[in-house]
């Protein structure tokens, strides 16, 4: 007979508070629904990678505005002499004194400000995760990546901006999944997709493409920078073995790049196009390789 005792468990009563913190949210932007709390007296916010709040847009100065907590006031939002200026709902400014809802724009973005609780915070986080992320493995998904991707080609400004990418595929997942079973599977996509995680820098994104298929956007980054980085995730992955039980399951990938060439392109498609063939160039010559 199933025991239907009820689990008793402890409350942490301090889970309960009802503080907020000053926060402000991405509304608008290839970053929609991000959180940045403010815990700090000052916050830069910029495209530069020693800015606090980093916005990756060539319409965003590297410096381009400082949130400032002053206790008497308040949140408090100041101009750093940006190229494109700073509006607080839809007037430019110099500095100005920020309120709950008011909204400023810096370039291409929106952002909100708010006073979020942790559960909050927590609750708009998992949200944006379920929307962007892979369930099984962490990663983007294809909806975000192919979104991030079109922006990153398309933004005006962006002319000598160089983007790779590359498309990768786990050889004979099928053989896999029939050898050892589907959570098996599962498990080699995790830790593959653990090692992409790994191998690349923070400005980089990794996405699970579909099935057991990735895709990496390289961001800054030329062909044969792409195609050492790829060959390291490459040899990486084929020295590893996921460990399912007293099993080691050895995997390998093949992959293939493409890159922009420092150019505007109308959407993303045709890269990821360039790519694919590449990738189906490797698995034809004999997969376990990068193809460029």
């Amino acid at each position: 007979m199933k025991d239907d005792k009820t689990v008793l468990i402890d409350l942490d009563f301090n889970d309960f508070k009802n503080e907020k913190l000053k926060s402000c949210i991405i509304i608008e932007g290839d970053l929609i629904g991000k959180i940045f709390n403010l815990v700090q007296r000052r916050t830069i916010i910029g495209r530069g990678q020693d800015a606090d709040i980093i916005l990756d847009s060539s319409t965003v100065s590297r410096r381009h505005a400082e949130l400032s907590i002053v206790e008497q006031e308040g949140i408090v939002i100041q101009d750093l002499n940006s190229s494109n200026g700073t509006y607080v709902n839809g007037k430019k400014i110099t500095k100005s004194l920020l309120h709950e809802g008011d909204i400023f724009s810096v370039g291409i973005y929106k952002l909100k400000i708010a006073l979020l609780s942790k559960h909050d915070t927590l609750f708009f986080q998992r949200m944006t995760d379920s929307a962007e992320k892979d369930g099984l493995t962490g990663l983007y998904n294809k909806s975000f990546i192919t979104k991030y991707l079109n922006s990153a080609l398309t933004q005006p400004g962006y002319g000598s901006r160089l983007i790779s990418i590359a498309m990768a595929d786990i050889d004979h997942f099928k053989e896999i999944n029939d050898t050892y079973g589907h959570i098996a599977g599962d498990a080699v996509l995790r830790d593959i997709a653990g090692i992409f995680c790994s191998s690349v820098r923070s400005a980089d994104k990794s996405a699970r493409f579909g099935g057991e298929e990735f895709l990496i956007v390289f961001d800054r980054t030329s062909m044969d920078d792409a195609c050492i980085i790829s060959e390291r995730i490459r040899q990486r992955v084929m020295d590893h073995s996921t460990l399912y039980g007293s099993l080691g399951i050895k995997a390998t990938i093949s992959i293939g790049l493409a890159c922009n060439g420092g150019k505007r392109l109308s959407d993303a498609e045709s890269l990821i196009q360039r790519a694919d063939a590449k990738l189906y160039e490797a698995k034809h010559n004999g997969r376990n390789r990068v193809v460029h």
